[in-house]
């Protein structure tokens, strides 16, 4: 497992009371469809939340402090052979502490073990440099959309290659 940024956090499977939390971190429409994409519902209801992040279709995660308080979240799901990690966010006023790249590298040794993946990708925002930033640090490199999606100029396909 990753060394672990600041104060102590435990990684362990979402619970519905996480995503109480987790939704307080998008106050409207773009930072919601940042993290989830245009396919997420706003305003949300309780119900289109869970149907909207897949809520029991894939692996989901969460990072929790010593007082059990949410962190971080993240899913992933395997796409085309690789683990692709889905939905990753940091508590806001958490970020540019190093927590999202331990989280990131966390849940990516987790996906790849369960998977029996040797590569991962992602999607993310190009004006997210931080996220762009955390990713290209754990070896993420821009690369080709896969062929069965219509490319979004605004968002770039990542793909961490086996070593």
């Amino acid at each position: 497992m990753p060394q672990k940024p600041g104060r102590p956090l435990e990684l362990t499977v979402s619970t519905p009371e996480h995503l109480e939390t987790l939704k307080t971190w998008f106050p409207d429409r773009d930072s919601l469809w940042q993290w989830g994409s245009p396919h997420f519902r706003h305003p949300f209801t309780d119900e289109s939340f869970l149907e909207d992040a897949f809520w029991g279709k894939m692996p989901t995660y969460s990072a929790l402090d010593e007082e059990g308080s949410l962190a971080a979240f993240g899913q992933y799901y395997e796409r085309a052979g690789r683990c692709h990690l889905a939905r990753l966010v940091v508590d806001p006023v958490r970020r540019s502490a190093g927590l999202g790249r331990w989280f990131t590298a966390a849940l990516l040794e987790i996906g790849l073990r369960d998977l029996g993946a040797a590569e991962a990708s992602l999607f993310v925002y190009r004006d997210n440099a931080p996220a762009v930033c955390c990713y290209r640090s754990l070896g993420f490199r821009e690369h080709e959309w896969p062929p069965d999606r219509e490319p979004w100029p605004e968002v770039m396909f990542m793909v961490r290659l086996a070593p």
